[in-house]
């Protein structure tokens, strides 16, 4: 069984409020008003899959705290420590000792608490890529799209493609990627600028490993413990 956002939510929910709070002070996430142990909990929990998704997989929801887990530990070469038959909780809990040694005195782990190589791996991040999606309407956001419009065909946002009104009777013009350079510009264009942006916008690790790891210091327990209490 997966462990999902409600999962998530439902377990961090039970925790003191401070600790949270210090979590997402750690991770330099606003909190956004939250004050109770339960509008953190939502908080943070919204900030993890916010901070790991493409805005389009934020929408979709689809994601779980494995799959964070997995993409965390391989992404900074401890997926050795990561036993796939664990549950999300022992996984995030192997990963965090994997990552710190040594946990922190006090509630959140921020970036300066991890080692230089380690930092390292993370801050190449999304932000420098955005340009990328922003020239939509100019030549370079033209030929970007065009380069990688098959591309998004092979993978699973094609899929998502001719449910675009302005989009589908466009499609039929596409062989090749050099026939995609004849239609860029128009709607067809627009569409592909807006999802080289989606695509652009991946996992933002200087927040997501922060409160992961935060998390996996806390060591919650799972939802079915939290459900006994409740």
């Amino acid at each position: 069984m997966t462990t999902g956002r409600a999962q998530v939510e439902a377990t961090l929910a039970v925790q003191d409020a401070a600790a949270l709070r210090a979590i997402l002070e750690a991770a330099q996430v606003n909190p956004r008003g939250a004050v109770g142990s339960a509008e953190l909990a939502a908080r943070i929990t919204d900030a993890l899959w916010w901070n790991y998704c493409t805005p389009l997989g934020y929408t979709l929801d689809r994601v779980d705290l494995e799959n964070m887990v997995a993409h965390v530990s391989k992404k900074l070469m401890v997926d050795h420590a990561i036993n796939a038959n664990d549950d999300a909780w022992a996984q995030l809990s192997h990963l965090t000792v994997a990552l710190l040694k040594v946990l922190p005195p006090e509630a959140g782990v921020a970036l300066a608490d991890l080692d230089e190589s380690t930092q390292e791996r993370i801050w190449p991040s999304w932000m420098p890529t955005i340009a990328l999606g922003t020239g939509a309407t100019g030549s370079a956001g033209t030929w970007w799209a065009s380069r990688r419009v098959v591309d998004f065909f092979k993978g699973p946002v094609g899929r998502y493609l001719p449910l675009l009104p302005v989009v589908g009777p466009y499609l039929a013009a596409i062989r090749t990627g050099a026939g995609v350079v004849g239609v860029v510009a128009g709607p067809l264009g627009i569409a592909l600028s807006v999802l080289t942006l989606n695509q652009a916008l991946g996992a933002n690790y200087q927040k997501l490993v922060p409160m992961l790891l935060g998390i996996g210091a806390l060591g919650p327990g799972v939802v079915m413990d939290v459900e006994e209490v409740a």
